[in-house]
């Protein structure tokens, strides 16, 4: 009765009053604990007592209760436990025992269940009846109270909203934005009676919703990094709490490029910090290094060749041996987002010009069998050897080859 007396005052009062996730909260425990000490006290307790399993009453105070309600055998019940304890002392006593069996034979026509007196309970089934008859009626003639209520009691975490003449309905498909990124929500009102001003609570800030017509407005929340909850409010009324997820955005933190050069130019590896534009001679092999944030790969376009690149530990590297002119982009990933603005970079090359000669025969003006040959030699990197090569022919054919190096 307590319980159900209870109920009644708790989802009325959560349906009129609309109390805040925290006193919801506070309201649904604090019954609980009411229903278990009650049980205890009430159910458990009397049934540990019959099972014996817990303090119960001795001979000499259940005779005294009995003797209560039957005042003409409360000296005859007092005598036989006087008998019996008499007993215990002296087992061997004829006598005693045919005493007791005596005073059993005087009991035994007592109608002990006289003694419970089911009409003493009735009176306290009004109590039972007064709620369970308002409970009952309220289910009758406003369903949506008891059921409002109800549904309000058992999401004690929840603030439930009281219900407004017209219903808040975003028209977004979806309000997942990636971190950092704005979102532009727009609010429809239906309804026969619509606010003129509509405002929308963002954690502990206010704000005016831009109005563009009698039902629809829009407000647009910027640079967006964790989820968000709004709620919002016109003529008195607020909506369910509309939740912005967020998902974290892919980041590119730092990009180094390692350049071997060819073998022949000679030249110690170079490291470029934040690598962008490269410029670079032929041959060069190219090892990227990068650094990454919430990213499990890297998409890395060379020249329109799509490559995924695995990151572990927020690192990822690519390398190639670059030739020709390139273009080449970076844009991380996970499993939520590709970022699509990544940069495109240029790769200049410069191109491994073949050497240049220039040879001069001069034949000697005394010995007609000599002949001189000058020249000029040049290269873009220089050059470590020269070789004079010659082939002596007869008739069109070469009979002797000779190479010397000059």
């Amino acid at each position: 009765t307590i319980l159900l007396a209870l109920y009644l005052l708790v989802f009325l009062s959560l349906y009129y009053f609309n109390p805040t996730a925290g006193y919801k909260t506070f309201i649904f425990f604090a019954y609980l604990l009411l229903g278990v000490v009650l049980v205890g006290l009430l159910i458990i307790k009397p049934l540990l007592s019959m099972l014996k399993l817990g303090k119960h009453l001795s001979f000499d105070e259940a005779s005294i209760i009995i003797g209560d309600h039957f005042s003409d055998i409360k000296d005859k019940l007092l005598n036989t436990l006087q008998l019996h304890k008499l007993a215990e002392n002296a087992p061997g006593n004829q006598l005693i025992l045919a005493s007791i069996d005596q005073k059993i034979l005087d009991l035994k026509p007592v109608p002990f269940y006289t003694a419970i007196r089911i009409t003493d309970n009735r009176k306290y089934l009004k109590f039972l009846f007064i709620p369970s008859s308002i409970i009952l009626l309220i289910a009758f003639i406003a369903p949506s109270i008891l059921r409002d209520g109800t549904n309000s009691f058992f999401k004690y975490d929840e603030y439930i909203a009281p219900k407004a003449p017209f219903s808040f309905t975003v028209l977004n498909k979806n309000l997942v934005v990636t971190q950092g990124d704005d979102l532009t929500i727009n609010l429809k009102l239906a309804g026969d009676e619509l606010p003129a001003e509509v405002y929308v609570e963002d954690g502990k800030n206010t704000y005016k919703l831009d109005k563009k017509t009698i039902s629809q407005f829009n407000y647009t929340v910027k640079n967006i990094q964790t989820d968000k909850k709004l709620i919002f409010k016109g003529g008195g009324f607020s909506s369910a709490a509309f939740t912005i997820s967020v998902k974290p955005r892919p980041e590119l933190l730092n990009a180094t490029a390692t350049l071997t050069y060819p073998a022949y130019l000679a030249k110690k590896q170079e490291v470029i910090a934040n690598v962008g534009d490269i410029l670079l001679p032929e041959g060069t092999r190219v090892t990227w290094n990068f650094k990454t944030g919430k990213s499990n790969s890297l998409l890395f376009i060379l020249n329109g060749k799509q490559n995924i690149l695995k990151v572990d530990d927020d690192e990822s590297a690519f390398n190639a041996t670059i030739r020709n002119n390139s273009k080449y982009s970076v844009s991380p990933k996970n499993e939520f987002v590709t970022l699509s603005d990544s940069l495109t970079h240029q790769i200049n090359v410069i191109k491994d010009q073949s050497p240049a000669i220039r040879v001069e025969e001069k034949p000697d003006s005394v010995n007609t069998k000599a002949v001189y040959f000058s020249g000029q030699v040049s290269d873009d990197y220089g050059f470590s050897r020269l070789s004079f090569k010659y082939n002596v022919k007869e008739n069109n054919k070469t009979v002797r080859s000779f190479s010397k190096n000059i």
